[in-house]
């Protein structure tokens, strides 16, 4: 990776060893990792750099991760900033909600999985050096647009409009996260999975024919390798797939897993994250088309 197309990624916690361990577990990403010792530092950081991604711990001394993020969300600039907070206390769904309120994309616990964490990082970074490279794609746009017609420069503004819109969304973090016991059978979808696939979790059951049957025919062999890895050493699996909405929407996502095995080398949990990316991918397609 090329270092201008590195994406700084901000890692929070008043404590040195935490701070080291994010630190290794996304060290393979070949981003640029800054650290912060408390949340002033944080904010110092914030400041001096674009920052893609905040990786930021709940407890913490002076102002908690909670209130870190009401004043990262506060400042304009940051309005749209990745946060993800880990907690090694367990959250009550009150808690969780004002995670979210307070303007975070993402939760995870500890003890930290680190393939998960790195699916979940890796994911936001590439949203957001997308979007980074669609705003200097756009810039030039501009510039040939301008020497056009006046029905082109109209044609061009909808366009702006749109991919605003659709930055916005990336940025809002239009992802969900499942889990899959495969002893059991038990899958467990969080409430941005069950937005995604267009169904209430109230009448949904989550089972492998009922996911069969919300994915498009042509994408679900792919999507069954990332269901069900070869084994506890796989790397995270990623694929692009279709979701068929009951309501006959299609929208398209990246769909990432991974596996976790037990002392005795038995897979016991399968976790994974679904990204919806059609507002991009529709992006792309109207860029080819005026290219």
């Amino acid at each position: 990776m090329a270092s201008d197309d590195k994406v700084n990624i901000l890692l929070v916690d008043d404590q040195p060893a935490k701070l080291l361990s994010y630190e290794t577990i996304l060290a393979e990403l070949g981003e640029n990792l800054i650290k912060a010792a408390s949340a002033r530092e944080a904010l110092e950081q914030l400041l001096k750099h674009e920052i893609a991604v905040i990786l930021v711990d709940v407890c913490m001394p002076e102002l908690d991760g909670f209130q870190l993020a009401a004043m990262i969300r506060e400042h304009p600039r940051f309005q749209r900033t990745a946060i993800i907070f880990i907690s090694a206390i367990h959250l009550t769904d009150v808690d969780r909600l004002r995670a979210y309120e307070m303007g975070a994309v993402d939760y995870v616990p500890v003890p930290v999985i680190p393939e998960v964490l790195r699916a979940k990082v890796r994911i936001f970074a590439e949203l957001y050096r997308k979007t980074r490279q669609l705003e200097q794609l756009n810039v030039e746009l501009e510039r040939r647009v301008a020497e056009r017609t006046a029905e082109l420069e109209a044609s061009t503004g909808r366009l702006m409009q749109s991919e605003e819109r659709r930055s916005l969304a990336l940025a809002a973090g239009q992802m969900g996260s499942w889990e899959w016991d495969p002893v059991n059978g038990d899958f467990a979808w969080d409430d941005g999975q069950y937005r995604i696939f267009g169904v209430d979790p109230a009448t949904f059951d989550v089972t492998v024919d009922n996911i069969k049957a919300l994915i498009h025919p042509e994408d679900w062999k792919h999507l069954q390798n990332a269901i069900k890895p070869a084994s506890q050493n796989t790397p995270s699996f990623q694929t692009e797939f279709r979701v068929c909405r009951p309501n006959g929407q299609t929208r398209w996502c990246i769909g990432t897993a991974v596996a976790s095995a037990d002392a005795t080398d038995n897979i016991v949990r399968i976790s994974g994250v679904t990204v919806d990316i059609t507002d991009r991918k529709e992006a792309e397609e109207r860029q080819a088309l005026l290219a």
